[in-house]
């Protein structure tokens, strides 16, 4: 222990353990982009009427969207997301991803809530392109 003007501080040694002792915990796949994308969901049967929303965030594994309040969109319930590239040169490629909704939680201000997905069968998609 030592004393900075009226506090007393206490130290404790520490050390690191070597790199072959240690375990490194990625709890993420995937780099998310903080990215508004323009999105068409469309029900994967006919659970909802089909509606546009913006993204807040996307992955190669998923994505948030920002939905209204009372959205018929339900967790576990599978659909697909038409997502709106829009490249440099100005020309605009559409994905049709399928995807599955993880959670919807809602904001603690507005009338906002917010849909995670995860996208289904990437691995067809990666060989694709």
């Amino acid at each position: 222990m030592f004393k900075i003007g009226d506090i007393f501080m206490g130290i404790l040694p520490f050390t690191f353990p070597s790199t072959s002792d240690s375990n490194t915990i990625q709890r993420r796949q995937f780099v998310r982009l903080d990215v508004t994308l323009d999105t068409a969901i469309h029900p994967e049967h006919s659970e909802f009427t089909p509606f546009c929303a913006l993204t807040e965030d996307i992955s190669a594994g998923g994505a948030s969207i920002r939905l209204l309040k009372g959205t018929a969109i339900q967790s576990v319930s599978q659909l697909y997301l038409w997502m709106a590239l829009t490249m440099k040169s100005g020309e605009i490629h559409y994905l049709m991803l399928k995807s599955k909704v993880i959670r919807v939680t809602e904001k603690e201000h507005g009338n906002i809530c917010c849909c995670t997905s995860n996208f289904l069968n990437l691995q067809k998609m990666i060989y694709r392109h």
